[in-house]
């Protein structure tokens, strides 16, 4: 009996956790900063590792506030800021995304680089998927796959 409990207390804490964070995603803000992990290698053995290109692609989910990006920076996997992409900020109308590359052949930023994103807006707007791309860019069979951005400050509007 117990563990039918056990089972039974699991499975409804385990089913409660995405309606929460999917309740938690209609939340709208004036600005957030998103940090979003790039990889511009990745290690398939120990002294071997595989060159990758990382697009940053930031999406305005809001379907009817726009939002601005005030910055998109890349940051080294030691934390130093490598390179400002945006010299001036940038709109992003309802539904339309921006994306920027890191080439290949660019491998300042080592196995653990990064992206800081930051936006904000008018009026309160639904968070931005901020994702990172990682892709072998040979042509053939290599890894590909994706990072998902990380709300790290969050401006809310006055209640």
């Amino acid at each position: 009996m117990i563990k039918k409990l056990t089972v039974v207390a699991v499975l409804v804490t385990v089913l409660a956790i995405p309606a929460a964070g999917a309740q938690d995603l209609l939340q709208k803000a004036l600005g957030e900063t998103i940090y979003v992990p790039a990889y511009s290698r990745i290690f398939s053995y120990p002294n071997r590792s595989d060159l990758l290109a990382a697009t940053l692609a930031v999406h305005n989910v809001d379907q009817k506030t726009p939002i601005t990006l005030t910055r998109v920076d890349y940051h080294g996997e030691n934390g130093e800021l490598l390179r400002k992409i945006l010299e001036n900020p940038v709109e992003l109308a309802p539904l339309q995304s921006k994306t920027v590359l890191i080439p290949i052949n660019d491998t300042t930023g080592g196995v653990g680089s990064n992206f800081l994103v930051a936006w904000k807006a008018s009026a309160p707007a639904l968070s931005p998927i901020a994702e990172a791309i990682m892709t072998s860019g040979s042509g053939g069979p290599g890894p590909s796959f994706t990072s998902r951005g990380r709300v790290v400050s969050r401006q809310m509007p006055s209640e």
